[in-house]
């Protein structure tokens, strides 16, 4: 098993996507993909080190898509009925081809519903067998105002990012026990790592 380095960590909540300038798309999109984007944006200096389609995407969206289909549903009673534009944000992978388009990514990409448990194991996977040189990794957990009143979550908004390469050093090697992004991503940006 060779060894593999997290060389880039970042995190974003609603707070953050207020102030997020990244181009014409970025208002149109739904919450999940805004925070998504602004999470893997400092990655870009390692992203642009690998060739695109040699890069993975593997995501996990702790709700799927719930808060945008909430929204969607919503709009049945606009003047103008459902809206086209938030249609394609009722899919949990949206946020995966936002990331995709904007950095030229066009390696193997995931999606899961539900916790983020998984999404590091994928990448080792994916690192391991060759198929990929270096994996963006993405959590997201959005639960809208609309969407805690029906499944009676709190309220958040926030992703983390983590890109994953088997060339190091980097924030630090990737050890066996790690394998829960919100964990690692809150560890790696906690005061006493950062530089």
């Amino acid at each position: 098993m060779s060894k593999l380095f997290i060389t880039a960590c970042s995190t974003a909540t609603r707070a953050d996507v207020a102030t997020a300038r990244l181009g014409n798309r970025f208002g149109r999109m739904d919450l999940a993909s805004q925070l998504a984007l602004l999470t893997v944006e400092p990655l870009a200096e390692q992203l642009r080190a690998i060739p695109g389609h040699r890069i993975a995407i593997v995501l996990a969206a702790r709700v799927g898509s719930l808060p945008t289909d909430v929204e969607y549903w919503k709009g049945r009673h606009a003047v103008g009925g459902l809206s086209p534009t938030l249609f394609t944000y009722t899919l949990p992978s949206a946020a995966i081809g936002e990331i995709a388009i904007r950095h030229g990514l066009t390696g193997p990409n995931l999606c899961f519903v539900g916790d983020s448990k998984d999404v590091l194991s994928e990448a080792v996977e994916l690192l391991q067998t060759d198929a990929a040189d270096g994996c963006v990794c993405v959590y997201t957990h959005v639960v809208s105002p609309d969407l805690t009143a029906m499944i009676s979550l709190p309220e958040t908004a926030q992703a983390g990012a983590i890109f994953l390469q088997r060339n190091g050093p980097g924030l630090m090697e990737l050890g066996e026990n790690r394998r829960d992004m919100e964990s690692l991503c809150a560890n790696l940006r906690a005061p006493k790592l950062t530089k």
